[in-house]
């Protein structure tokens, strides 16, 4: 690093103020929202409108392109495998606010699959050549298409909030021929074939966004590899810093204070784009959605810490760097960052805390001290020492360890573990433990 650039002004704090500026609260202020809107990568418009709500967010949705529209979707209406018809429902009647022409252009940006199967969720659909429908029940309303060819009943989607009549209202007007072939699709195909096709493409876009399936996303745990001793090319960014993945950003570590210190704007972009990727994997492996943004923002706080412990670990091993405060751990940090991927630095700083956890799984087969851990608590526990340490011990033999019973207001709080010191640490009080309770 240069003189000149390390009086520079960081490009990665000006990058984080400027994804800090496309909160949601930020951006609906703005002067210029329908060309901000128009400039959000997908994953930050669907952040944006998960943060305000659909019917808040309704005037960032309907200045939406239909790939952010589709993003939205894929990412909040589907559980796992399956197609929530009652997500898609909610988020559709927002639209219908706006009138007919915007609810037939939002239902138009979903998948051809989508539409059918949520129609067939919403109607039940009689042709001519059935016969004369029979009476509905009671309570369940019924219509006649503009063409006169259907019947259709609304059996409704359980707590269902759009009229789904209102719908095949709009699709008629938008587009009489396309509606008919909606219907009768709806009427005719398979849904369990129509739902497979339908998740295959929504997992294309899913996994080009960074969110893998839960089996791909594992291999982020898996044991880092040797580093090759070449460079890695700069990739071209692909990803934009989302505002929820920037604020932890904010908050110093080893890891931030080196990307601040990367003047090459190409490579800090590529680094930014990986971080977004890891993170979005993060979600997927630690088992959270990417709709619950509290705990996003946990995973997110998560991955930079356990970057920063990788990338400490990386000093001491290859540039024999010890204080991670010193100038010299920045200046090393940046040359590591060309050849350690943000990927293996999380691999490495989870090595590490494996490693740990390890050597407390024997203290879990102990009868004194299994007893200790599965002894109920009282109320009188809750701040006490005592309660603070069994924490501690399980989140540290968790299927994924982390560090626990830190915060004595909080005793359940777990975090990532950020440097080597919070691992001595952490050491020295697994000892403490283990000789005090067996």
């Amino acid at each position: 690093m240069t003189e000149s650039a390390s009086l520079a002004p960081s490009r990665f704090l000006e990058d984080v103020s400027q994804a800090l500026l496309r909160r949601a609260k930020t951006l609906l202020e703005s002067a210029t929202l329908v060309e901000d809107v128009l400039a959000l990568a997908p994953l930050d418009c669907y952040f944006v409108v998960k943060e305000l709500g659909a019917e808040d967010a309704l005037p960032i949705l309907k200045h939406a392109t239909p790939e952010q529209l589709q993003t939205i979707v894929d990412l909040d209406c589907w559980q796992h495998d399956e197609l929530m018809p009652q997500d898609l429902d909610a988020w559709l009647a927002s639209f219908a606010h706006e009138g007919k022409e915007a609810l037939a252009r939002a239902f138009k940006s979903l998948d051809a699959e989508v539409q059918i199967l949520f129609l067939a969720a919403s109607l039940q659909i009689h042709l001519p050549s059935d016969g004369e429908p029979p009476e509905p029940l009671e309570d369940v309303p019924r219509m006649h298409t503009t063409d006169t060819f259907f019947v259709l009943d609304g059996v409704g989607i359980e707590g269902h909030t759009l009229n789904p009549f209102t719908l095949v209202e709009a699709l008629y007007l938008d587009d009489h021929e396309e509606a008919y072939r909606l219907l009768m699709a709806a009427k005719w195909e398979h849904p369990s074939i129509l739902e497979e096709m339908a998740l295959g493409f929504r997992n294309g876009r899913t996994e080009d966004l960074g969110f893998p399936q839960h089996g791909d996303a594992l291999k982020i745990f898996a044991p880092p590899q040797p580093l090759t001793p070449l460079a890695t090319p700069y990739a071209p960014p692909v990803a934009t810093l989302p505002a929820l993945y920037a604020q932890p950003l904010l908050e110093g570590s080893l890891f931030t204070r080196t990307l601040a210190a990367v003047a090459n704007p190409e490579r800090l972009a590529a680094l930014e784009s990986d971080l977004v990727y890891l993170v979005n994997t993060a979600v997927v492996a630690y088992g959270e959605a990417p709709g619950d943004l509290t705990h996003v923002q946990q995973i997110a706080t998560r991955v930079r810490d356990t970057v920063s412990l990788g990338l400490e670990v990386l000093l001491s091993q290859e540039a024999h760097v010890d204080d991670p405060e010193s100038p010299a751990a920045i200046t090393r940090g940046v040359e590591l960052l060309d050849r350690a991927p943000v990927r293996h630095l999380f691999r490495l700083g989870h090595h590490q805390v494996v490693e740990l956890a390890k050597s407390a799984h024997p203290l879990l087969t102990d009868p004194v001290f299994s007893a200790w851990l599965r002894a109920p608590m009282t109320e009188r526990d809750d701040y006490s020492q005592d309660r603070l340490d069994r924490e501690f011990i399980q989140a540290l033999t968790a299927p994924r360890p982390l560090y626990g019973g830190y915060d004595k207001m909080h005793p359940e709080r777990r975090k990532a573990f950020g440097s080597r010191t919070e691992l001595k640490l952490a050491e020295a009080r697994l000892d403490t433990i283990a000789e005090r309770q067996t």
